[in-house]
């Protein structure tokens, strides 16, 4: 069943995992189903993901699709953006002494703007933002709203 979001609001996260660190998609779904993130059933397998982001970039660039946009993500306390946001989530952003660091790797800040730019063009009234902006915390590590501010 597909629903209705309205997006008005595009995030970018970081696993804050160290650089160089891969995460897998089973590994982050892990992650969030031990912190009792709301699963979402997927339509054709009926398995249950809790891995909250919309979008996984890895390391080498490449990315994973998580969850469909039309269904409500699990990445943002703040009252009512996981409703109206989608999350792009990219692996990394702490360094050696689990500090926050943008360790972003040139092939991600490369998939990075074309993802954003795919869906600031589905989605043109939406906002990028970085988790940041909405929680006290440094993810996604560096000004998401700054460095994207021109797509």
């Amino acid at each position: 069943m597909k629903r209705n979001r309205k997006i008005d609001t595009i995030m970018v996260h970081c696993t804050a995992t160290r650089a160089g660190r891969e995460v897998s998609v089973a590994e982050l779904d892990a992650w969030h189903k031990a912190r009792n993130f709301e699963p979402y059933t997927e339509v054709r397998s009926g398995k249950r993901v809790y891995a909250g982001y919309h979008l996984l970039v890895h390391l080498d660039g490449s990315y994973e699709r998580i969850r469909p946009d039309e269904e409500r993500g699990q990445h943002c306390t703040q009252a009512g953006m996981n409703n109206r946001a989608v999350s792009v989530c990219y692996v990394g952003g702490v360094d050696n002494n689990n500090r926050p660091c943008d360790t972003r790797t040139e092939a991600q800040k490369r998939t990075l703007v074309t993802l954003l730019k795919t869906l600031r063009a589905k989605y043109r009234d939406a906002q990028i933002v970085g988790h940041r902006d909405y929680a006290p915390k440094a993810c996604p590590s560096f000004d998401a709203k700054m460095e994207y501010g021109e797509i």
